[in-house]
C-alpha cells in the first residue's frame, strides 16, 4: 500500500512541471533559467517539457490505481537517464547546492518507481 501511496504522489508531483510547461511555458522556462525565442522556443518548452511530464503522471497515476506495475520500468528509466545526464554534466562542467539537490531528488523518483516495478510483482509470485 505504501508503494502505491509513494507512486500516485510521484504522479501527482509530475504533473507541477507538466501543467506549468503545457499551460504557462514562460514561467517554467524562466524557473528553469531557460529562455525560449518566440513562439517556436514556448512551443518546445511546451512539447518537451511539459507534455512528456504530463504523460509521465498520467502512466505513474494509472499503474498504481490499476496495479499495472510493470508500466513503471519505462518511467524509472527516464528518471534515471535524466540522473545520469545531470551528473556527467557535474562532472564535466562543476557541480552546485542546486544541482545536488535535483539529482537526489531524481535518485529518490528512479528508486521509488524502480521498487514500483519490482516490489508488487515479487509478492505475487
Amino acid at each position: 500500500m505504501f508503494i502505491r501511496i509513494a507512486i500516485i504522489f510521484l504522479g501527482i508531483a509530475f504533473l507541477v512541471p507538466g501543467l506549468l510547461g503545457v499551460l504557462r511555458p514562460e514561467q517554467l522556462a524562466e524557473g528553469l533559467g531557460l529562455t525560449p525565442d518566440g513562439s517556436a522556443g514556448l512551443m518546445t518548452v511546451r512539447a518537451l517539457i511539459g507534455a512528456p511530464y504530463l504523460a509521465m503522471a498520467a502512466i505513474a497515476i494509472y499503474a498504481a490505481l490499476r496495479g499495472q506495475w510493470a508500466w513503471l520500468v519505462p518511467l524509472a528509466a527516464i528518471e534515471g537517464a535524466m540522473m545520469l545526464v545531470r551528473i556527467m554534466t557535474g562532472i564535466t562542467e562543476g557541480f552546485d547546492s542546486a544541482s545536488i539537490r535535483i539529482i537526489i531528488v531524481e535518485l529518490v523518483c528512479t528508486v521509488v518507481l524502480a521498487l514500483g516495478a519490482i516490489l508488487p510483482a515479487r509478492s505475487q509470485n
